[in-house]
């Protein structure tokens, strides 16, 4: 279900931007955009993954938002086995802290993807940038606090990875945020 709703919304930006309403930013092959990101093989990996849910070839900012969209739900899925987590009552008292910071931290995430999504659909690239940007951190925010072999850590580090994957297209558009970080 996801797979075609990820695809009418492409389409549908393709559609109303007419394919081209973007000034300045190239077509490319996605198979060439995750080249172009892959900073390591995993990231390369998930890049993958991500891009071939859309067109062979589209402008940068189509691949900017499907990665965000897909980032989007992802965090609406480990928050959700968060709260079950928190809602079962298993976890010690400084899981649930660290589950609970997480939530947190993910929404900050999710407010700074949709603000990506929103805006590059509307060829705004102002501030596209730092809210990626801050979507890693938040992502990152979140895994400082997780024990490792705790159930949300496997689940933060797969989504601090599809963030860095929307954040490294995000640069071939925007480049990067004054003062960023490199993820």
């Amino acid at each position: 279900m996801k797979t075609t709703a990820t695809m009418f919304v492409l389409t549908a930006f393709l559609f109303v931007t007419g394919g081209d309403a973007c000034g300045n930013v190239p077509l490319v092959r996605w198979t060439d955009a995750c080249v172009k990101t892959g900073e390591t093989a995993e990231l390369y990996h998930v890049c993958q993954e991500t891009l071939q849910h859309g067109p062979d070839v589209a402008e940068l900012t189509a691949y900017v938002i499907l990665a965000a969209r897909l980032a989007k739900w992802s965090y609406d899925d480990t928050v959700g086995r968060a709260e079950q987590l928190i809602a079962g009552g298993s976890l010690p008292g400084d899981q649930r802290a660290s589950y609970q910071q997480c939530i947190d931290s993910y929404a900050t995430a999710r407010i700074q993807m949709v603000g990506v999504m929103d805006e590059l659909t509307q060829c705004d690239f102002t501030h596209a940038g730092e809210e990626l940007e801050a979507a890693v951190a938040a992502m990152e925010a979140c895994g400082k606090g997780l024990a490792a072999g705790t159930p949300l850590a496997a689940l933060n580090a797969a989504d601090k990875d599809r963030t860095t994957v929307a954040y490294d297209l995000g640069v071939l558009v925007v480049g990067r945020a004054p003062g960023s970080m490199n993820p």
